[in-house]
Parts: structure tokens; C-alpha cells; sequence
């Protein structure tokens, strides 16, 4: 793995702990630097394989009470 492609996924395992605190993805996505919500948008369906808003529901419904 390139230094890039570390440093991305990081950044993607941060927004998701963002997130997961109550951050909305156009506030996680200027407090990890990025350039617009559109750009983390892309980077995190690139990673992640779907946009940040599924992501978190899906972890939210496989969390179960």
C-alpha cells in the first residue's frame, strides 16, 4: 500500500469515528481537510464501496439494542 493510499484510509477510519459521534459528512469532510463534502464523497464510495450516509446506517442497523 502507497503512503497515498495509507494516509486516504486513514483519513476515511477518522471520518467514520466522526461520524459515528453525531459529525454530518459536510462537517467531517472540512474537519479532515477536504477540499469539498463532493470530494469525501468520492474518496469514501472509492474505499468504502458506498457513500457515507449508507456506511453509517448500515452500522447503525448491524449494531443492534
Amino acid at each position: 500500500m502507497s503512503l497515498r493510499s495509507w494516509r486516504r484510509r486513514l483519513r476515511l477510519f477518522k471520518a467514520i469515528e466522526l461520524m459515528g459521534g453525531g459529525l454530518d459528512v459536510t462537517r467531517t469532510a472540512m474537519a479532515l481537510g477536504y477540499g469539498s463534502t463532493s470530494a469525501f464523497v468520492y474518496a469514501f464510495r472509492c474505499d468504502m464501496g458506498c457513500a457515507p450516509q449508507a456506511y453509517m446506517r448500515g452500522r447503525r442497523a448491524g449494531a443492534g439494542p
